[in-house]
């Protein structure tokens, strides 16, 4: 068996970060399809607590966006009425959000899929082979957002 080098490496590991990635995209838009939402719906649903509230702020955060992205992603759940949007009686720029019954019956459809796609995952793993995955990848992301460096 040919030993890669560092310089192999680098490029094969890439390559596989973005095949994982590509996949994962695939397989959310086809999870998307089945809902019916956009991919950022589908992100923004599944950043809801199942019963808690949140304001678009801490929505925002959870993703990763800015507060104006966010609130337009809200805004087109509101109006799907996936989302109601509360104005607090202290405040009323400040608003909060709950998933409306049907936002709920979404909710559970989407961790439904989600962890229906983990155990097809996993199933073609035995317990040590995914356990050791789990570490590998939690390795390379800790490695990426580092910028490329393995501590």
């Amino acid at each position: 068996m040919k030993v890669a080098t560092k310089k192999q490496t680098v490029p094969l590991l890439i390559g596989l970060v973005r095949t994982i990635r590509d996949c994962c995209q695939r397989k959310e838009g086809e999870m998307c399809q089945q809902i019916a939402l956009t991919s950022s719906q589908f992100a923004c649903l599944l950043a809801m607590p199942e019963t808690d509230a949140l304001n678009v702020n801490q929505l925002g955060e959870a993703m990763g966006l800015s507060h104006s992205r966010a609130s337009r992603i809200v805004d087109s759940l509101v109006r799907e009425g996936l989302l109601d949007r509360q104005t607090t009686a202290n405040d009323r720029r400040q608003q909060h959000l709950t998933l409306t019954s049907a936002g709920r019956t979404k909710w559970h459809k989407a961790h439904m899929l989600l962890m229906e796609c983990e155990q097809k995952l996993l199933s073609q793993l035995s317990a040590q082979p995914s356990r050791d995955l789990e570490e590998a990848l939690k390795t390379v992301i800790k490695a990426l957002m580092q910028g490329g460096r393995v501590k």
